[in-house]
């Protein structure tokens, strides 16, 4: 059996947790916690609400569902740079 390798997970954790970092990451939790909220909204209530609020609802669901994945794909972006550039020194 091969020993796994610790050392570039301390290193990628590292940079999660740099200030800018837990910013994104926060920023993208809070976009999809109102995405799952709205969903659970539009189950509750799609029977009481009109047509019109329910596409808008849906819109809002599609924009912060957008929103979540472009912060998370950023801060992978980041992560990953900053973590190939130090490797590369």
């Amino acid at each position: 059996m091969g020993m796994i390798e610790i050392g570039p997970q301390d290193e990628l954790k590292k940079l999660y947790h740099k200030p800018a970092n837990r910013k994104i990451k926060l920023c993208s939790i809070i976009a999809i916690s109102i995405t799952l909220a709205l969903l659970i909204a539009i189950l509750i209530w799609m029977n009481q609400l009109s047509n019109l609020y329910l596409s808008i609802l849906k819109g809002f669901v599609g924009l912060f569902a957008i929103i979540f994945v472009v912060l998370y794909g950023v801060l992978e972006y980041r992560v990953n740079r900053e973590f190939i550039d130090e490797r590369g020194r």
